[in-house]
């Protein structure tokens, strides 16, 4: 057992999940409260309540979820039947408001039970289109409301994406306005939970190896790729609405931007360091359209358009590359590389950071020689130090060399289960670090709008690739080669 939760802190907590019954609660939801429960790290009194629209008693619901704990490998023993008690099932309709009245009442009924005013928690685990429904009736049932003046707060968890652009993140921002305050909304993006990422900020700002370097006098360009051998597969019909632009790109990347561009926080608490993440994002420099059509590349793979749920006729991106700048004293005229696509040749997800060459420098002539640093999310948890030294024997040669940390090997964790692990626990505790602010969200979504809207007036035209190869890769280069040039 690891160090038990913070006594302070140890308040009856009530978990309400909509959608108990989706991929979400199997994949990544329920394995994440075990490891948890498991740990000491979830409140004494702590009860699930699932809803959906399925039929279940709450034995129903709790076999489900022992089913789903052993497909991810727990044995059942005291402590997974313990576990399995603080399920709790409701059936019942999105849209029916009696069905959140009857919901309150059973809440009203635990608390009674254990003479509490318990904390309550709502998890959105259901498609963005059910989002609008089940706020209203949240609201208009009083679920939201907090049960005493001394004690129990109220908080939602709401899955990416956040809107479809910007237009519909501020509709669905003002309608969790109408319920929460900022601090009581904690969005999802999964990848700020990864714990590679999270290492960025102590590398950078916890060691002071390289931080006085960390701009545009010493660094060439930043790289930031997540390239992935699976395909849409069963997502055919969610994913042609989206792309990997809205994807990937208007989160994942962005933030991963975020993390290594941003200036010290000073601290290592929320406030600080969204704060620093939304001072990069604001910065994204709009690009015009002739730099859109000139320097972004999309792309869809051979066989896509045959996938279950997706149009005949899509138009939707499986692969993109985009060229994009900050407007920030720190990374000015500094080109960023943003790359994401599915089915290729190999899974690599990854930051690299390219110092520039020293001048004059002691290299051969056409050669020069650059240090990098990559921060590798896989296929392996990395850092990696690239440096130049020279070759042993009696020529002057020199030759690469690697300074490696290796976090993790491949194994030692669970995909998914351990960053959900570390977010619930922190939106029970009541950290925001690691969850996106309205102001980053409506930041991402200004720079990704403007490239979409060219690129679907068909200004940048939708190339094609086979699948499992490089080939997207390759004709897309000429952006690597523009800022390898002289034209920068």
């Amino acid at each position: 057992m690891t160090m038990k939760i913070d006594e302070s802190k140890n308040m009856p907590t009530v978990f309400v999940i909509f959608g108990a019954t989706g991929d979400l609660m199997k994949k990544k939801i329920a394995p994440a409260l075990f490891n948890l429960y498991k740990k000491g790290r979830l409140p004494k009194l702590f009860k699930v309540v699932g809803v959906s629209r399925s039929i279940l008693s709450d034995d129903d619901f709790r076999k489900r979820v022992g089913e789903i704990l052993k497909s991810h490998g727990s044995k059942e023993d005291e402590v997974f039947r313990s576990f399995l008690e603080v399920f709790l099932f409701k059936s019942g309709q999105f849209d029916n408001e009696e069905n959140y009245k009857n919901i309150a009442k059973y809440l009203l009924d635990i608390d009674v039970s254990w003479g509490v005013c318990s904390n309550k928690l709502f998890y959105l685990s259901v498609p963005p289109v059910h989002y609008e429904m089940i706020l209203k009736n949240l609201s208009s049932s009083g679920l939201t409301l907090p049960c005493s003046q001394q004690g129990g707060w109220t908080r939602i968890l709401v899955e990416k994406p956040f809107g479809k652009d910007a237009k519909t993140a501020i509709v669905l921002d003002n309608l969790l306005g109408t319920l929460f305050r900022e601090e009581q909304i904690y969005r999802i993006d999964h990848y700020l939970a990864k714990e590679m990422l999270q290492n960025i900020l102590t590398f950078r700002f916890s060691n002071n190896l390289f931080e006085d370097s960390w701009h545009k006098d010493f660094i060439e360009k930043i790289e930031i790729r997540l390239l992935e051998k699976i395909g849409v597969e069963e997502r055919g019909e969610f994913y042609d609405g989206i792309g990997a632009l809205r994807d990937v790109g208007q989160n994942h990347l962005l933030q991963m931007l975020a993390l290594v561009a941003m200036d010290n926080p000073s601290s290592f608490d929320a406030v600080s360091i969204r704060s620093k993440r939304f001072d990069v994002l604001e910065k994204l420099k709009m690009p015009s359209v002739e730099e859109i059509k000139n320097y972004s590349y999309r792309a869809q793979y051979e066989g896509y358009k045959n996938i279950k749920g997706v149009k005949l006729k899509s138009e939707t991106e499986t692969y993109f590359k985009i060229l994009a700048y900050l407007d920030t004293p720190r990374f000015k005229d500094v080109p960023v590389v943003l790359e994401s696509g599915k089915r290729m040749r190999e899974q690599v997800k990854e930051i690299v950071i390219t110092f520039k060459h020293q001048t004059p420098c002691l290299c051969p002539p056409g050669i020069h020689y650059k240090n990098k640093i990559i921060f590798s999310v896989e296929p392996q948890e990395r850092i990696s130090i690239r440096f130049w030294s020279k070759k042993p024997g009696l020529d002057m040669e020199m030759e690469e060399r690697e300074l490696d940390f290796l976090y993790r090997r491949d194994g030692e964790r669970t995909q998914y289960v351990e960053e959900y692990e570390k977010l619930l626990l922190d939106c029970i505790l009541g950290d925001q670090t690691l969850f996106v602010s309205t102001d980053e969200v409506q930041a991402m979504w200004k720079f990704t709008d403007a490239i979409l809207d060219v690129w679907y007036n068909d200004i940048v035209p939708l190339k094609f690739y086979n699948p499992d190869t490089d080939e997207a890769r390759e004709s897309s280069g000429y952006i690597e080669e523009y800022i390898s040039s002289d034209n920068l």
